[in-house]
C-alpha cells in the first residue's frame, strides 16, 4: 500500500512538473509569436504599401536598385563609411582595451564607465558635441584643421585627389569610433582583465612564443579574435544605420538610412512623388539583406565569445601585472580625452552667447539665457521640461514591455541551446536581431501606415511612439541577457534545492541573484536607448504632436542661426538629454558584474 502511494505521489509530481514545463513553454511560444509579429508587421505594411504605390514587388525592387536616384551612390557611401568606422574604432579601442584590461589601475571601474557612456549618447548628442568641434571657432578649427568648409589642407586635399568633401567624412567615422568606443571596451577589455598571467608565460618558454608577432598569433588571437571581430562587426552594423550623425555631419551625401529619411515623409502616398516611394522600397530591401548578413555574423561571433576559458579574478590577474607604465597611461589618458571632448564642448557651449557690438564686432559672452529660452519652448514647439516628459514617460512604457518580452526572448533560446537544439536556437538568435536590420525610418513608416489602415484613431494616441522604442530595444535587452543565462550553471540551482527553500526563494537564489546585475544594466540601457531614439522618432512626430527630447534638439539645430539663442538652446537640450544618459549608464555600470563582457 505504502509502496503504491510513493508511487503515485511520484507520478503526480512528474505530471506538475511536465504541467509546468510546458506551461513555460506556452507562454514563452506566445512571447516569441508576439514579438516576431510584433518586429515584423510594420516592415511587412510598409513594404505592401510602397508595393501598391510604386507597383513593383520587392524582388523588382531590389533589381531596379541601380536605377532609383541617388541608391547607387548612396549604397558606395554607406559601405565605404561603415567599414572605414568600423576599422577606426578597432584602431582607436583595441589599444585602449588592452591597456586598461591588462594593468592595474587605480578606479578601473570609473575608466570603464566613461569609455562606455558614449554608446548610450543619443546620436543627435553626440553630433551635436562634434559639430562643435569642427566647426568655425571649435578646437580642431583652432589647430587649423578645418573639416567643416575644408579651408586649409583639407581642401588642399579635396583639390588634388577629386575627394568630394573628405572632412566631412574624418569628422563622420571619427564620430562613429567615438560612438562605439564602448563596443571595443566591453567585448576585450574583461577577457583581458581576467586571464591567467600564468598562460603568458608559459608561451613564452615555447619556440611559438618567443616573438611578440608568436604570442599574439598563438594566444592573444585565439582568445580575443571572436571578441575582437564581434565589437568590429557591431561597429559596422551601427555605423551603417546612422543616421543623425550623418544627417549634421555629412550634409552633403546620403547613406541608405539619411536617403531613406529625406524621401520618407511623402513615401507611400498615391499618386504622389511615386520616385520617393521607389526609393525608400528599394534602399531599404538592399539594406535589410546586408544587415542580415552582417547579424548573422555578429550572433556567430558573441557566440563564440561566450567560450569559457582559465579566468581569474580581476584583482588577481591586475596585481601580477603590476601597475601601468607610460605608454599605459597615455593611451588610456588619451583615449579619456577623446571620450570627453564632445560632451564638454557641447556642455560649455550651452552657456556661451553671441553678441555683436560695435567696438568690437561679434564676441561671444557667458550667459544663462540659453538654458531660460531652452525651458521656455520659445524657440521649438514645446519646452525642454515638456518634451523630456515625454521623453522619460516614453522611455518607462518601453522598458515595462521590452524587459520581460527580452528576457522571455533569451530565456527561449537558452533553453533551446540547453535542449542540444542549437540550429532553432540560432534562428530564434537570429530573429530577435532583426529590428536591428530594418531601418528606423522603415519601422516608423510601417507604424504609421499600419496604424493608418487598421486603426486611424489610434494615430491621435500619445503613446504610439513606444511602439518602434519596444521593437528597436529588444534586441539589446536579448544580448545583454543572454551570455548572462548562459553563464548561470545548473548545478547552482540543484544546491539551491538541497536547501529546502520555497520554489519562489530557489528561483530567487539559485537563479536570480546571479543574472539581477545584468537585468539592471538591461534596464539602464533600454531607458538610455528609448531617450536618445531619434530615427522613427522624427518620422513619426513630423506628422503627429508626440515631440521628444531628442526631436527637440534636432529642431532647435536646424532653425537659422539668426538668433544668438538658438544654438546655446540647443546645447542646452542636447545637455540634459546627456546628464540623465550618463547617470543611467553610471547606475548601470554600478551593477555590472566582475567580468561581464559580450553585452552592451
Amino acid at each position: 500500500m505504502v509502496g503504491r502511494l510513493e508511487g503515485s505521489n511520484s507520478a503526480s509530481v512528474k505530471d506538475a512538473l511536465a504541467m509546468i514545463q510546458a506551461s513555460k513553454w506556452a507562454v514563452r511560444g506566445i512571447s516569441i509569436l508576439a514579438y516576431i509579429s510584433l518586429a515584423s508587421l510594420p516592415f511587412i505594411y510598409a513594404l505592401a504599401r510602397l508595393q501598391q504605390v510604386t507597383g513593383h514587388t520587392p524582388w523588382e525592387a531590389l533589381w531596379r536598385f541601380s536605377e532609383v536616384y541617388g541608391a547607387t551612390e548612396a549604397l558606395h557611401y554607406t559601405m565605404m563609411e561603415a567599414t572605414a568606422s568600423a576599422a577606426l574604432t578597432v584602431a582607436i579601442g583595441l589599444p585602449i582595451a588592452w591597456c586598461l584590461g591588462r594593468y592595474q589601475w587605480r578606479r578601473p571601474a570609473l575608466f570603464r564607465a566613461l569609455f562606455s557612456v558614449p554608446f548610450v549618447m543619443p546620436a543627435i548628442v553626440a553630433a551635436m558635441g562634434f559639430l562643435l568641434l569642427i566647426d568655425e571657432g571649435g578646437m580642431l578649427y583652432a589647430l587649423g584643421i578645418d573639416l567643416r568648409r575644408e579651408t586649409g589642407f583639407i581642401g588642399d586635399l579635396a583639390a588634388r585627389t577629386g575627394w568630394d568633401h573628405p572632412g566631412h567624412f574624418i569628422a563622420l567615422i571619427f564620430a562613429h569610433a567615438w560612438f562605439n568606443l564602448s563596443l571595443m571596451i566591453r567585448f576585450v577589455e574583461p577577457t583581458v582583465a581576467r586571464l591567467d598571467p600564468a598562460w603568458e608565460e608559459q608561451i613564452g618558454l615555447l619556440g611559438q612564443g618567443k616573438t611578440r608577432l608568436g604570442r599574439i598569433r598563438h594566444l592573444w588571437w585565439p582568445i580575443l579574435g571572436p571578441a575582437v571581430l564581434c565589437a568590429a562587426s557591431l561597429s559596422f552594423l551601427f555605423s551603417f544605420t546612422s543616421f543623425a550623425l550623418v544627417k549634421w555631419l555629412a550634409p552633403f551625401n546620403n547613406t541608405l538610412e539619411s536617403l531613406m529619411a529625406s524621401y520618407g515623409g511623402s513615401a507611400g502616398i498615391e499618386n504622389y512623388r511615386v520616385d520617393t516611394s521607389e526609393i525608400v522600397m528599394s534602399a531599404s530591401i538592399v539594406q535589410f539583406l546586408i544587415l542580415l548578413a552582417a547579424l548573422y555574423l555578429t550572433s556567430s561571433l558573441q557566440q563564440r565569445h561566450s567560450s569559457r576559458f582559465s579566468l581569474i579574478s580581476e584583482g588577481g590577474a591586475r596585481a601580477a601585472r603590476g601597475p601601468p607604465n607610460w605608454r599605459a597611461r597615455l593611451i588610456v589618458y588619451s583615449g579619456a580625452g577623446f571620450t570627453l571632448a564632445p560632451m564638454l564642448t557641447a556642455f560649455f557651449a550651452s552657456f556661451r552667447v553671441r553678441e555683436t557690438k560695435f567696438s568690437s564686432g561679434m564676441v561671444y559672452e557667458w550667459s544663462v539665457e540659453g538654458w531660460r529660452a531652452a525651458w521656455s519652448g520659445d524657440l521649438s514647439t514645446m519646452g525642454v521640461g515638456e518634451a523630456l516628459g515625454n521623453s522619460l514617460l516614453y522611455a518607462f512604457c518601453t522598458l515595462c514591455i521590452a524587459l520581460p518580452t527580452g528576457w522571455m526572448l533569451a530565456s527561449s533560446i537558452h533553453a533551446l541551446e540547453l535542449q542540444q537544439r542549437p540550429k532553432l536556437a540560432k534562428a530564434l538568435d537570429i530573429m530577435t536581431l532583426l529590428p536591428l536590420a530594418v531601418s528606423a525610418v522603415m519601422v516608423g513608416l510601417g507604424v504609421l501606415l499600419g496604424v493608418l489602415k487598421t486603426m486611424p484613431a489610434l494615430f491621435q494616441w500619445s503613446f504610439l511612439p513606444v511602439l518602434p522604442h519596444v521593437i528597436l530595444t529588444v534586441p539589446f535587452v536579448v544580448r545583454v541577457m543572454l551570455p548572462a543565462m548562459r553563464a548561470v550553471e545548473p548545478e547552482w540551482k540543484e544546491q539551491a534545492l538541497v536547501l529546502n527553500l520555497t520554489p519562489l526563494q530557489t528561483w530567487y537564489h539559485g537563479y536570480f541573484s546571479f543574472i539581477r546585475g545584468p537585468a539592471v544594466v538591461a534596464s539602464s540601457l533600454t531607458v538610455a536607448f528609448s531617450l536618445g531614439e531619434f530615427g522613427a522618432s522624427w518620422l513619426l512626430v513630423r506628422a503627429g504632436s508626440w515631440d521628444t527630447l531628442s526631436v527637440v534638439v534636432d529642431q532647435l539645430m536646424s532653425r537659422p542661426k539668426f538668433d544668438p539663442l538658438v544654438q546655446p538652446a540647443a546645447m542646452a537640450a542636447a545637455t540634459v538629454l546627456m546628464a540623465i544618459t550618463f547617470l543611467l549608464f553610471f547606475l548601470a555600470e554600478r551593477f555590472r558584474p566582475e567580468g561581464d563582457g559580450g553585452g552592451f
